[in-house]
């Protein structure tokens, strides 16, 4: 089984669909919103949920396999201001350090159409820089059955290299 880190977790999509795979463990969640930590305290009662991902240190977790979360589109959303890293829902940075604490296997990120044009590269560039071989993905909702395209962007990182105690890369 594969230990799963759930970021920006709502109500657990990105958990269900793993585990129902029957190769993956959820071993935490980490959601600030008070209804979905409800929601997903009665799905996964014995999975620990962290409420901020701003203080959320990898040491509080341990060792995980992956770690995924379709952290906030609004700062990259063409519905919006589009005001990327001035945006302070612009929390990639902290995905990213989680990553760099943690080392997991693999990193899986998802967001909207518009962080191809704005933060997408930063991404790239932040996993590429920590050891990961990246791609990238556009899945638009119809895909899945929904009566709509909303096009989602992907992002499926894995080691490409191993990591020593201490961060350093060997290859």
């Amino acid at each position: 089984m594969l230990k799963v880190l759930d970021l920006f977790s709502g109500i657990g999509g990105f958990s269900l669909g793993l585990e129902r795979t029957g190769g993956f463990e959820t071993v935490a969640f980490c959601e600030i919103e008070e209804f979905p930590r409800k929601v997903l305290a009665k799905h996964w009662p014995e999975v620990p949920c962290f409420e901020d991902v701003r203080t959320l240190k990898g040491s509080d977790i341990g060792t995980v396999d992956v770690s995924c979360g379709g952290y906030p589109c609004q700062p990259f959303s063409t519905a919006g201001k589009r005001r990327g890293k001035e945006d302070d829902r612009h929390l990639w940075p902290e995905f990213s350090r989680l990553v760099d604490e943690l080392r997991p296997a693999w990193v899986i990120g998802e967001n909207v159409a518009g962080h191809i044009s704005m933060g997408l590269d930063d991404v790239l560039s932040d996993l590429e820089g920590q050891g990961y071989a990246c791609r990238t993905f556009v899945i638009p909702a119809c895909a899945v059955g929904a009566p709509h395209r909303r096009d989602r962007v992907w992002t499926v990182a894995h080691a490409d290299c191993t990591f020593t105690q201490g961060g350093s890369m060997s290859s």
